[in-house]
């Protein structure tokens, strides 16, 4: 039987609801929950997608703005401004 497939809204709610996961940035944080059994490849790829698309504005915040050219958005392992950014993108999607 075909699981049901998780919108983006869903799987953003996944990224919030294990936290305790989260590690250095959002893409490695995704890679995490793949591991953790919690999202399979599928949607893996749709939220790495879907961050990428979704990357927030280098004028978002000050380190938003000085980590604009380099892998992470904000200070590695600072999780306030990733859930600040999921729940924004959980009310953007609903």
């Amino acid at each position: 039987m075909k699981k049901k497939e998780r919108n983006i809204k869903e799987l953003l709610q996944v990224m919030l609801d294990n936290t305790r996961l989260f590690r250095d940035g959002l893409c490695n944080y995704v890679q995490l929950l793949q591991s953790g059994l919690l999202l399979d490849l599928h949607e893996v790829k749709m939220l790495l997608v879907y961050i990428e698309y979704n990357r927030p504005s280098k004028w978002s915040s000050f380190n938003a703005y000085r980590n604009c050219n380099i892998l992470f958005y904000w200070d590695m392992g600072d999780i306030k401004p990733r859930i600040k950014w999921i729940k924004k993108h959980i009310k953007k999607v609903s």
